[in-house]
């Protein structure tokens, strides 16, 4: 007969060793055993008995306490947010405030992306019946799946 495992979660653990504790005390007791040879088990099932339902409830205890600090994180970002908005948009608000408190820096200018140096195509292949599939390549490279480069010289706004 192959070897009976005991049950890996801890209720259904829980569950099964107070039945097994039941009939094998039944059973030394028909067998007229020595009660003191159960002892060890016996201490030990009272320390699993006590040990469950206190880790249980502890668990309970910090989910509670996680559903609490993220309702008062939910409640501090609600806060922030128009907070930030109000610093970001003050005319006085210099980048090294915005570093200080550790709000985004916005970029400023820059000017514009130069135009890519060739223009992206259109390649329709036959993927299957009545299937087509459309690819956007780079009219240099049209064998590689890659987007057009920007070209290191500056577009002039004027012809």
């Amino acid at each position: 007969m192959a070897e009976r495992r005991f049950p890996r979660p801890d209720a259904d653990f829980a569950a099964y060793m107070n039945n097994y504790y039941d009939a094998v005390e039944k059973w030394w007791s028909v067998n007229e055993l020595d009660e003191t040879d159960l002892k060890p088990f016996t201490d030990a099932l009272s320390g699993w008995s006590a040990a469950f339902p206190a880790h249980v409830a502890a668990q309970q205890r910090a989910e509670a306490a996680r559903q609490n600090k993220d309702e008062a994180r939910r409640g501090v970002e609600a806060q922030a947010r128009p907070l930030t908005a109000f610093i970001q948009g003050y005319p006085k608000t210099t980048h090294a405030d915005r570093a200080t408190i550790g709000i985004t820096i916005r970029a400023v200018g820059g000017g514009a992306t130069p135009a890519p140096s060739s223009k992206p195509l259109i390649v329709v292949e036959s993927a299957a019946r009545y299937t087509h599939e459309l690819r956007l390549v780079d009219e240099s490279t049209p064998t590689r799946g890659e987007s057009p480069r920007a070209s290191s010289a500056p577009r002039s706004l004027l012809p």
